[in-house]
């Protein structure tokens, strides 16, 4: 064996995409893009390549320690390649911070790189949707985001019985760690970290946890029971006076409000365990799961992060939005049957019979041309290879019809249009191989 040939296969956690494999990524992307565009927000996009000062600021300690691609170009500066979409937004955004008219709607397709270990629904290589309202406090834009969540999972066909969103408020973490537990910073920064892992650990181990980080057993109980309780039962655990001031008590009662009155609450649930991970995340935190139960995970999620700009410079300006993932999306498509089956968009392919003359040749290429011009997806083919393995070659790409002219069909200025699904043959005019092919 030559030891000098190179791999065919892609680097680690990365994908090629074939032309079947495009098929399903367009889908995906154009069903998000409809959505976005439905909800009157704009598309933007910006490099892949960034200052790695812009992700190390505030995406937090696992994707910065451990999942950054990061390395110093040749002009000596630290570079990354973007892991999230987040940053460079804000970045962008602080650039014209006086010139973009707000609120801001945007929305981007982008891919990102996270040097992690590939497993199912996960690869070191994966691309993003991310929305964002930016100029809205109020909790009204959270809930357009909510409602854009769900009408893009209606718009592949998912309903209420396939997924959820949890809901949260940071801002209720902290009434728990620094209002009631009055624990110093840097206790908290540890447990807010460790009660981002709660649903991996027993309740045990999350006890062993706490204590370990210097929390008492009964500051370790109430975080327990923070963690278990429902959003009536949270003045159980927090102190009712310490809610009537805390915004992200007030502000997860006016969400459930929009959410009931518009029959929105069906898809979604409170749950004080979703943490997110992010540094900047500073208010409202949600992740949607799938309840399919052979794949029982969060596939994506979003927050507010009213503060991150600040990183820029002293600028005020609410934001909130979410990233949706093309691969744990499919991966819940997949599960859940909702993937159709998707052919190439080629309507026909034009034969070509062998030995042509040069008069028939410009037959067959006048006929695919004038196709073209009337938007229909046209495959000409051009070799000279028998009549068999060219309608062989078209079936086995799914397309569905052929055009077979010979110097008998050229002479009468008709075709033979033959359809790979059903078998049947029919000799129509050249005029009306358009009126055939639209029916």
């Amino acid at each position: 064996m030559n030891q000098n040939l190179l791999s065919s296969q892609p680097y680690k956690g990365a994908r090629d995409f074939y032309p079947e494999d495009m098929r399903i990524r367009n889908y995906i992307f154009s069903t998000w893009r409809k959505v976005c565009e439905l909800y009157g927000f704009d598309e933007y996009d910006f490099p892949i390549l960034e200052n790695l000062e812009v992700f190390a600021s505030k995406s937090g300690e696992e994707i910065v320690g451990t999942q950054l691609f990061s390395f110093v170009d040749k002009g000596d500066r630290k570079v990354a390649i973007r892991p999230e979409l987040t940053p460079s937004t804000v970045r962008m955004i602080a650039g014209r911070y006086d010139q973009l008219p707000k609120p801001i709607k945007w929305f981007m397709i982008g891919n990102n790189w996270r040097f992690e270990k590939p497993q199912k629904g996960r690869g070191r290589e994966f691309y993003q949707l991310e929305a964002n309202i930016f100029g809205v406090p109020e909790i009204e834009a959270d809930f357009e985001i909510f409602s854009m969540i769900i009408d893009i999972m209606s718009a592949f066909g998912a309903n209420e019985s396939m997924y959820r969103i949890y809901f949260s408020d940071r801002r209720l973490i902290s009434a728990l760690l620094n209002d009631y537990l009055q624990l110093d910073d840097n206790k908290q920064f540890v447990a807010r970290r460790l009660m981002d892992k709660r649903k991996k650990v027993t309740e045990q181990e999350f006890a062993l946890m706490l204590t370990a980080a210097g929390l008492t057993k009964t500051q370790a109980e109430s975080i327990e029971g923070f963690m278990q309780c429902k959003f009536e039962s949270l003045s159980k655990i927090i102190p009712s006076d310490i809610l009537a001031t805390n915004n992200g008590y007030s502000n997860v009662q006016k969400l459930e409000k929009l959410l009931k009155k518009f029959d929105l609450m069906k898809y979604c649930e409170f749950d004080p365990a979703i943490i997110r991970g992010f540094d900047y995340s500073d208010g409202l935190v949600y992740e949607v799961f799938d309840k399919n139960p052979e794949n029982r995970r969060s596939m994506f999620g979003g927050e507010r992060f009213d503060r991150l700009i600040n990183i820029y410079g002293k600028y005020d300006l609410a934001a909130t939005g979410f990233a949706m993932g093309d691969i744990t999306l499919q991966e819940f498509l997949i599960g859940w049957n909702l993937l159709p089956e998707l052919a190439t968009k080629t309507q026909v392919v034009v034969t070509r019979f062998p030995n042509s003359t040069a008069q028939l040749e410009e037959y067959t290429q006048k006929i695919a041309r004038d196709l073209r011009k009337a938007e229909i997806t046209v495959d000409l083919y051009t070799t000279g290879d028998k009549l068999e393995k060219q309608l062989k070659y078209a079936d086995k790409k799914g397309i569905p019809f052929v055009i077979i002219a010979g110097d008998d069909e050229m002479q009468r200025n008709v075709v033979k249009l033959k359809n790979l699904k059903t078998k049947e043959q029919k000799e129509v005019t050249v005029t009306d191989i358009e009126k055939e092919l639209r029916n």
